[in-house]
């Protein structure tokens, strides 16, 4: 929604509030001179006093990536109890927005936007990084439409140095999270990579498959057993053949590497 326009520092004005999140607000920031445009989150560190730790772990992060399919960190900057992070802003908007309700969008347009996420992911996962929230709204296109994953604020390390540790957070989002990751511990790439195809249902089908993956949800048991019945239902029916094949192998790769 759209505010006053304030200096924020020389040269630089707030145009408008891009969005919300648990500890803060996403703002647009445009250049008086050239028009350039950053994204500037804010977070208030007295307001959330949880939030200190997690900020610098999210900047700590995020500043070692470099990806066309990341959003980019520009830099910090810390005033008082305020914790600004500078992004890249993504014209586009989110990903969230070009999937319509029950219907989704067209399969060559779904096909595109998932290879960008796998590359995205892919490269965290070389760098030992689990982003952990995959979601549609924490996937922005840019300006020339190129999906770029956002918002660390759940990410973590799970490798150093050759080294790999599980993790035991309980953090994302239900529907997209998978199923190991409320009984954990969990490994991290099978995770975000089963996030990844709850992603490529919603842009095919415009609905989730269920609400959460548990034992008490029919929708998520008929999908792990197999259930041929499960074929007859949305989202199924709106996704073909070769889609279902690819989501299938998604689900045996995780098992490959929980193996």
């Amino acid at each position: 929604m759209a505010g006053p326009v304030t200096e924020f520092v020389i040269g630089w004005s707030v145009v408008q509030t891009l969005g919300e999140g648990a500890f803060g607000e996403v703002k647009l920031l445009i250049n008086q001179d050239t028009g350039e445009a950053v994204a500037m989150k804010t977070v208030d560190l007295i307001k959330h006093k949880d939030a200190a730790n997690a900020v610098r772990k999210e900047m700590c992060l995020h500043r070692m990536l470099k990806n066309p399919h990341i959003i980019k960190f520009y830099g910090s900057r810390r005033e008082n109890s305020m914790q600004y992070m500078f992004l890249e802003y993504a014209a586009g908007g989110e990903l969230f927005d070009r999937i319509e309700p029950d219907i989704g969008m067209p399969p060559l347009h779904a096909q595109k936007y998932f290879q960008e996420l796998i590359s995205g992911v892919e490269y965290l996962h070389v760098r030992g990084v689990a982003h952990r929230d995959i979601k549609p709204e924490n996937l922005l296109l840019d300006e020339n439409d190129r999906l770029k994953i956002t918002d660390f604020g759940m990410a973590t390390l799970f490798r150093h140095q050759g080294k790999e540790r599980e993790l035991d957070r309980q953090c994302g989002t239900k529907p997209y999270m998978a199923p190991e990751v409320l009984l954990r511990p969990y490994s991290a790439e099978p995770a975000d990579i089963w996030s990844c195809g709850v992603v490529l249902v919603a842009l095919l089908a415009g609905e989730l498959p269920w609400d959460e993956p548990t034992f008490s949800c029919p929708e998520y048991t008929s999908w792990k057993d197999k259930d041929c019945r499960l074929f007859t239902t949305t989202p199924w029916t709106k996704i073909d053949n070769l889609a279902l094949s690819l989501l299938r192998k998604v689900s045996c790769k995780m098992c490959a590497l929980r193996a």
